[in-house]
């Protein structure tokens, strides 16, 4: 006779095994990627700095300009975000430095495969064995997929330059530079071209060979100095609107009533469901009942925001709360912005398409608790519509060119509790300054245009 024992582990167990696991899981991956022995307290103290540093470096450049011209992360891997503590202390500064000439950045970022792009004087540089910087353009390295698929996925174990090591190397051959490859190797302002039809100049062609000459030119060049894109720290343009809704496809948590609480419901996470706690964020009930028809009235037609909270635009073609539907009864994709109904047509659900409106609800209530964390509870409308796709300039019958917006041919359901309605956003050719609205584009004959 045989006896099976099962042991039952409580909640208190189960965590502690996982945290266990994946405390060994942590150790093994800095051990194995990063090639230390002792994954110690200052070791991770150093990875959370570094990461941040790389952080507050993107944002200073995004923000106010480049405030270091030598910084780099110099790891080939990331730490992982629960290591990434105890940095409210932290002080970050930079050394901004000087940026590398054209030549120095080329050397520093291609190939030895690809050194016939740079002056002959330099390219021995990148594969003469008694090069002194000769090591960083291996000829044989290996790259780790670190989970990705595809080889240009991989990351590439090559060392990373030493900026002075390099700039040494190069600094015996740079006398040996022609003349015209003297002059490409300087930094020159930038330019802004503009057309102005005021303008009516003959452009001389700089490779007559190649290109002839313009012989109506209606462009206006303007230099800008390479010192207008730093920018003070302290400098704000303007304050944020939080009502407002900024960069669409950007996570924002305002427009929607929500609680948010943690619970362990198995949302997936690449792939798998996690096993811990998740932050779930609950959309809260509507304070009045949506009745279809008014829903239908307000949103068909229109452009509204769907996938809460990664924003996205969407224009509605029809509503539907599983017994009616309401749709447009037109197929071009024009939207209705005033007050005039769109042509629709409304028609009732067989019984057949009642259950599959069911099954459809369902589908999306878990797709929004499994995929997302959310919580959207009962579901008494669905809105269907097409997610916008860029936009696209358009000729009009006057002959004036203007942006019209481009939708998907796909049309999507989306929970009508999910969706925001809101005029007052930014886009690629809205104003940032949400009370001043959209950008005044500036209109010009096509004929004009040479």
């Amino acid at each position: 006779m045989c006896f099976f024992f099962v042991h039952i582990f409580e909640d208190g167990e189960d965590d502690d095994m996982f945290e266990t696991e994946f405390r060994q899981y942590k150790r093994t991956y800095y051990m194995t990627k990063m090639g230390v022995e002792v994954v110690s307290d200052e070791f991770l103290a150093n990875q959370a700095k570094c990461y941040v540093e790389g952080i507050q470096w993107i944002l200073h450049y995004y923000y106010h300009g480049v405030q270091s011209w030598s910084w780099y992360y110099p790891y080939h891997y990331a730490p992982f975000l629960s290591d990434v503590r105890n940095i409210s202390s932290l002080t970050l500064a930079f050394d901004l430095g000087k940026p590398f000439m054209p030549f120095q950045q080329l050397l520093g970022v291609l190939p030895s495969a690809s050194k016939d792009l740079l002056p002959q004087c330099y390219q021995h540089l990148m594969t003469s064995p008694g090069s002194p910087i000769v090591e960083y353009y291996p000829q044989d390295f290996k790259t780790d997929l670190n989970g990705k698929q595809q080889e240009w996925e991989a990351v590439v174990l090559i060392p990373f330059i030493d900026e002075k090591c390099l700039l040494a190397a190069m600094e015996p051959y740079t006398l040996k530079l022609t003349p015209p490859e003297k002059a490409r190797n300087r930094h020159t302002e930038c330019a802004v071209y503009c057309f102005d039809k005021e303008l009516d100049d003959v452009y001389n062609s700089p490779l007559p060979q190649l290109f002839p000459n313009i012989v109506h030119c209606h462009v206006r060049q303007t230099p800008i100095p390479m010192d207008a894109w730093r920018v003070s720290l302290d400098h704000v343009v303007h304050r944020a609107d939080r009502g407002a809704l900024y960069f669409c496809g950007f996570p924002t948590l305002q427009h929607i009533r929500h609680k948010f609480y943690k619970k362990k419901t198995g949302v997936m996470v690449f792939q798998q469901s996690s096993r811990g706690e998740n932050m779930l964020l609950e959309i809260l009930a509507s304070q009045e009942l949506e009745q279809v028809e008014d829903v239908a009235a307000l949103v068909l037609g229109k452009s509204l925001f769907v996938n809460w909270p990664h924003l996205m635009e969407a224009r509605v073609v029809a509503v539907s709360d599983g017994e009616i539907k309401f749709s447009l009864d037109e197929p071009s994709q024009v939207l209705y912005l005033g007050d005039t109904p769109p042509p629709t047509e409304v028609t009732h659900l067989t019984d057949k398409e009642q259950k599959e409106w069911v099954k459809e609800v369902q589908g999306l209530s878990e797709h929004f608790s499994k995929r997302k964390g959310i919580v959207i509870n009962e579901t008494d409308v669905v809105v269907y519509a097409q997610l916008l796709t860029g936009r696209k300039y358009v000729i009009g019958q006057s002959g004036k060119v203007h942006l019209e917006k481009q939708f998907a041919k796909q049309v999507l359901p989306f929970p009508y509790q999910t969706i925001v309605k809101v005029s007052n956003h930014t886009s690629p050719n809205v104003n940032r300054n949400s009370n001043q609205g959209p950008v005044s584009w500036e209109k010009f004959e096509v004929v004009q245009m040479i």
